[in-house]
């Protein structure tokens, strides 16, 4: 693998902006592929209805379908004002908060959506900084969103502290939904879903992190079925990787790995991290952003191991980075990276749009995307259904704004796409951390020996600054294919393996294929 050659690539133009492309190729994976430089449009986004999204104090922010209309909705948390939940109604937005119980006023920094009471519509976590007078809130969907009940205390869930990534996902393999929650002041918690209530097992399952924090991952690290943990630490702190050893407990390997990030000063630390499979090679890696450099945890999949990519202009230096996420915003079929940063004092410390091509990293930024400030939240979604998405940027600066963008890629690359709803058997969002793999079943640019695999997607468990959506995988299709399989591994009752052959996504540009899971009896 060629270390990543992050370079400056705009241009400016007598037209416009364009973006000078930089090739790399690997000699036995689908990077092999030359592509239409047509593929490669310089990104542009407008900014979605400026008189709702206009607000300062925006901190964290998540995407999920609360009401189960069949689009996404937008709730986001602020510091110095009270919280929102945008519906969605076909593209416009409606703060609706009040109306059904979720304007909490306490500094919010974090919030996962998730059906933890698995009875089809997504419930909200919502966790706050540190105040003995109020504790973080599970609220419980009622009637598809008609409102929102406060079940903390029944639910065991009203721990107070400073708190960062919260993830419902299903560490045990039950069918059911847990619940971890990072802390910057106290050890990480993680609680399991008994049905009934929760129950808190972070004693007895070894992953209570005492370290500071910020950001955490759940994936499959190592191909076995079922979620692993990196924990972004601050202030100093050594990152962690914790093993699921498939029994209840978890292994702390990040140094055994190389992981862990030693020897950082008090003022350094791991804040936010993406997971996805940047250089499709079928296994998923970690980008870490960081108060200090920013690096990349390339995964090496004949090992239970990863080396670190992190050289270039862009991921080098002080940037004071708090969130990463990975998404394909042009549609061809590589993962490209925004990343977000964020300094008390400077109101504008610039973001970061990297445009992936072939596995190397370019920064793209439209102007347009470094006029809002420093941010916090991140959060990608195809909120309008036209098949490219877009973006909800948090900004945490009094002088900033929480802004929505829409992505305006146009209909005929924008249709290029995939989204799949990874459900259970019964059609609900409860399968965080599954992974789907797509391939070409038919592929025009193909050539003798060339492997049809196209690249690889996580189910959302967090990220974007503490926080958890509840969205489609979305891929992007480069051009030449026609038909494609679908390969989804996740952990119920032990490993499971299901595909989809044949399909035509050309069918559902503009609708999401539903995929119901059927684990192995």
């Amino acid at each position: 693998m060629n270390e990543l050659n992050k370079t400056m690539c705009m241009n400016l133009c007598s037209v416009g902006f364009c973006l000078l492309l930089v090739a790399c190729s690997s000699s036995d994976t689908a990077q092999d592929i030359v592509y239409d430089t047509q593929e490669h449009a310089f990104p542009n986004f407008s900014r979605h209805q400026f008189e709702v999204f206009s607000d300062d104090g925006a901190q964290t922010n998540a995407w999920g379908d609360y009401d189960s209309d069949g689009d996404l909705d937008l709730y986001v948390g602020f510091r110095g004002r009270a919280n929102r939940l945008y519906q969605n109604t076909d593209g416009t937005f409606t703060d609706i908060a009040s109306q059904v119980g979720l304007a909490d006023e306490e500094e919010t920094r974090a919030v996962a959506w998730g059906d933890y009471d698995s009875d089809g519509d997504l419930d909200l976590y919502v966790g706050f900084t540190s105040d003995p007078t109020t504790h973080n809130k599970l609220y419980e969907n009622q009637n598809n969103g008609e409102y929102f009940r406060d079940v903390s205390d029944s639910q065991g869930m009203n721990r107070s502290g400073t708190t960062r990534q919260p993830s419902f996902i299903d560490y045990d393999g039950d069918g059911d939904l847990d619940l971890f929650v990072a802390f910057r002041d106290q050890p990480n918690r993680l609680y399991r879903n008994d049905l009934q209530a929760f129950v808190d097992v972070t004693d007895i399952s070894g992953i209570g992190d005492s370290r500071r924090t910020v950001g955490a991952a759940w994936f499959d690290a190592d191909g076995d079925g079922d979620l692993d943990l990196f924990t972004a630490n601050q202030n100093g702190d050594e990152d962690g990787f914790y093993l699921n050893l498939g029994n209840g407990s978890f292994e702390d390997v990040g140094a055994d790995l190389g992981i862990n990030q030693p020897g950082r000063t008090a003022t350094q630390g791991s804040v936010g991290v993406a997971v996805g499979d940047y250089d499709n090679d079928g296994d998923l890696d970690l980008y870490v952003a960081s108060y200090g450099p920013d690096l990349i945890w390339e995964n090496q999949n004949d090992t239970l191991g990863f080396i670190k990519i992190s050289s270039g202009e862009g991921f080098d230096g002080d940037h004071h980075s708090v969130a990463a996420t990975f998404a394909d915003y042009d549609n061809d079929g590589w993962l490209d990276l925004y990343v977000g940063t964020f300094i008390s004092t400077i109101a504008e410390e610039p973001d970061y749009l990297f445009k992936n091509v072939h596995g190397d990293f370019h920064i793209v930024t439209p102007s347009l995307l470094l006029e809002k400030g420093t941010s916090h939240g991140i959060a990608w979604a195809d909120y309008d259904g036209d098949g490219d998405i877009d973006l909800a940027v948090a900004n945490n600066h009094a002088e900033g704004t929480h802004t929505l963008y829409r992505n305006e890629l146009g209909p005929e690359k924008a249709r290029k796409s995939l989204q799949l709803a990874i459900l259970d058997n019964q059609g609900r969002w409860t399968r965080a951390g599954a992974t789907v793999t797509l391939s070409a079943s038919t592929w025009n640019h193909s050539m003798e020996g060339q492997p049809s695999y196209v690249s690889s997607r996580v189910v959302d468990t967090g990220g974007g600054y503490s926080s958890q959506g509840a969205t489609p995988v979305h891929f992007g299709i480069p051009s030449g294919i026609e038909l494609v399989d679908l390969t989804i591994r996740w952990y119920e009752n032990g490993m499971n393996i299901q595909t989809v052959s044949n399909l035509d996504h050309s069918l559902y540009a503009d609708r999401i294929f539903e995929i119901r899971l059927h684990p192995t009896p």
